[in-house]
């Protein structure tokens, strides 16, 4: 059954059953980002937090609360392991941890908190501070530590859980607007990403993805043949209408004015350039580098 909050705002709809999951799944799989959220409670037999929901908030259409107690977390696999799909949720880390815990290695997780201290000057960065900065908007937490593992949940209880998925990804979407006009984007997304760690890995310092590859020292040439790409990104991110990064990051383009890729297959050398984004407009890519090129 599909639910509307109180006031309208969204719809959302609780899965207990595993087949429903995997077919949520596959269709979110076609997104190119989504919100993410955990609801979590303490296993005091095995003292660690354990996963109760998952909430995965598409751009359009319902958000799927994920009763995993009900059905385990490999039909979300396919989602929360594929680096093409950006997973944007708030204290990433934490949700990365439990994650882990329970079996999964997160990709493509980005932490709006790490967005927020980047773009915005807060008392308190929490998830409802944001909220309420940028849309007038607080959240009720009053739900934040109640009773995760009992069954069955309240509606209220599943509201809130949906609600906090769509709200990140709703700040996702308007932090990205503030740092683009600070011209802090690129920076900030490279900071923001949350790389992740095997099953039973202990927490090690940070190195995002973007420091372990090389800076790229680009000749003149090289450097027209990146603002040419630009232009194709930037047409194909507003025919989409998407941001020109969700197409590919400069560090995408920079790589191929370098490597020169011809082929589907070389594309897969290329730093940012997954099976899903080869899939879907490779070719085209590769007609955009020769043009660049000549």
């Amino acid at each position: 059954m599909v639910w509307k909050d109180q006031d309208g705002r969204f719809a959302w709809r609780l899965i207990t059953d595993e087949t429903r999951l995997y077919e949520a799944v596959e269709s979110l799989c076609g997104e190119m980002v989504v919100g993410l959220d955990t609801e979590t409670y303490w296993d005091a037999k095995t003292s660690q937090m354990r996963v109760s929901l998952v909430q995965v908030a598409p751009p359009a259409g319902e958000v799927v609360v994920a009763d995993v107690l009900a059905t385990g977390v490999g039909p979300l696999r396919p989602l929360l392991e594929s680096p093409e799909v950006k997973m944007v949720a708030h204290n990433a880390r934490f949700d990365e941890a439990v994650l882990r815990g329970a079996g999964v290695q997160a990709f493509g997780l980005i932490d709006t908190l790490r967005l927020s201290r980047m773009a915005l000057t807060l008392g308190s960065h929490s998830l409802s501070s944001v909220a309420e900065h940028l849309f007038g908007q607080p959240l009720d937490k009053s739900l934040q530590n109640s009773n995760w593992r009992r069954r069955p949940l309240t509606r209220t209880q599943l509201e809130y859980a949906a609600l906090d998925a769509r709200m990140a990804l709703l700040v996702y979407e308007e932090l990205l607007r503030l740092l683009d006009e600070q011209g802090r984007l690129e920076v900030a997304l490279r900071a923001s990403e949350v790389a992740p760690r095997k099953p039973g890995e202990a927490s090690k310092p940070r190195r995002g993805r973007a420091a372990q590859i090389p800076e790229i020292v680009l000749t003149p040439e090289e450097k027209r043949v990146v603002a040419s790409l630009k232009k194709w990104r930037l047409e194909r991110a507003n025919a989409q209408r998407v941001p020109a990064y969700m197409i590919c990051p400069d560090r995408t383009l920079e790589h191929l004015a370098r490597a020169r890729p011809a082929t589907l297959e070389a594309l897969k050398t290329i730093y940012g350039l997954g099976e899903s984004k080869i899939k879907n407009f490779g070719e085209d890519l590769l007609q955009a580098l020769r043009e660049a090129c000549d």
